[in-house]
């Protein structure tokens, strides 16, 4: 079983809170909160710090396990229930990403084309890097990242002259309700996918450091801000609600010298590629998850439940709304935030017991 190294986890931490920010979250939250979206942000990276460190101290305390054995050690008789609820919200998460993957290809890129067809050209590729293990996945992270941090640093100094923060005034205009719920979807639809790192032991990667993870966390959000900050400052609020994916749009102010421009469509690739390694990221969790002796067939399953549930799911832009803007948060919470809140709290107490013996 072999090995990835720090860097290579510190870029799967990067890709899982990214993916799904610049196509979903974002617009979810201009919408219900406007000028006060980069407020939320802040207050769900700070609050999001909690299952962060919840994620980090579970691999720090069974360092030769994930979370799906640590389970089965100190919930015997429920681990399989837990495990199942995993499973299926696992699922649900594999289809929502790749119906957002589907949706954002298709609106940049393969305009008026079949969602059957997109589908379908998408799957290959996550099918087949699905069947490989976790170091490759890994790997292929690591060579996005780099170039995902060149395009984002090359995007800011080319958007600099074009920010007037009074695009981000007045402030904190929203309800409290309305932005303390903002940082919920934000902890919901991005931090919370870290879970599924859980996955990946702490034996299993080389110079494990939990201060550079969290440094790794905090920059991550900080690129996030900076998404915000520099989109609806550049647009204003009015026109950056106009457009479907204001964060790629205003992409196409970027000029460096006259040479460096029209990034947009690059950073939508690199996006893609997010979303891409996240499914991958689920699929792999779903097969260490499963029985050892079928999961190579896992793989191939999923990715067919993914295509034809995707390509189904949303007959109108209503019931979309209301999937992710309300009942997507409530079943991720507790399968993702509260179920490892509770491992955690119960290794805590098997500790204490054992140091009282």
């Amino acid at each position: 079983m072999k090995k990835i190294n720090s860097l290579e986890y510190y870029t799967l931490i990067w890709f899982s809170i990214r993916a799904c920010f610049p196509e979903l979250t974002f617009t979810i939250m201009l919408h219900l909160i406007k000028e006060d979206t980069w407020v939320s942000i802040l207050i769900g990276a700070i609050i999001g710090v909690i299952p962060f460190i919840i994620y980090e101290k579970i691999k720090e305390k069974y360092p030769n396990d994930n979370l799906i054995t640590i389970n089965k050690k100190i919930f015997p008789k429920l681990s399989k229930i837990i495990n199942s609820l995993i499973i299926v919200m696992s699922l649900i998460s594999a289809v929502y990403i790749f119906w957002i993957l589907i949706k954002f290809t298709n609106s940049l890129f393969l305009y008026k084309t079949n969602a059957w067809i997109i589908s379908l050209i998408l799957i290959i590729p996550i099918y087949y890097a699905s069947t490989k293990d976790i170091h490759i996945i890994s790997k292929i992270s690591l060579l996005l990242f780099f170039t995902s941090i060149l395009f984002q640093l090359l995007t800011t100094i080319g958007l600099i002259k074009n920010v007037d923060l009074n695009g981000i005034k007045p402030f904190l205009q929203s309800k409290t309700t309305n932005i303390i719920y903002s940082s919920i979807i934000y902890i919901s639809l991005n931090i919370s996918k870290l879970f599924f790192l859980t996955t990946i032991p702490k034996k299993r990667i080389k110079n494990y450091s939990f201060k550079k993870n969290l440094i790794m966390y905090i920059f991550t959000n900080i690129t996030i801000l900076n998404i915000v900050i520099a989109t609806t400052c550049t647009f204003g609020i009015d026109l950056t609600l106009l457009y479907e994916y204001p964060a790629f749009q205003v992409l196409k102010r970027v000029n460096i010298l006259g040479i460096f421009n029209k990034v947009e469509s690059i950073l939508a690739i690199e996006a893609i590629f997010a979303l891409f390694i996240q499914i991958i990221i689920i699929i792999y969790y779903i097969k260490e998850i499963s029985n050892k002796k079928t999961n190579k067939y896992i793989p191939i399953l999923i990715c067919l439940i993914i295509v034809i549930i995707s390509t189904n799911i949303f007959k109108t832009y209503k019931a979309e709304e209301v999937f992710f803007e309300k009942y997507l948060l409530y079943l991720i919470s507790p399968i993702f935030i509260l179920l490892p809140l509770i491992t955690y709290v119960k290794t805590l107490h098997i500790q204490n017991n054992k140091e009282l013996k």
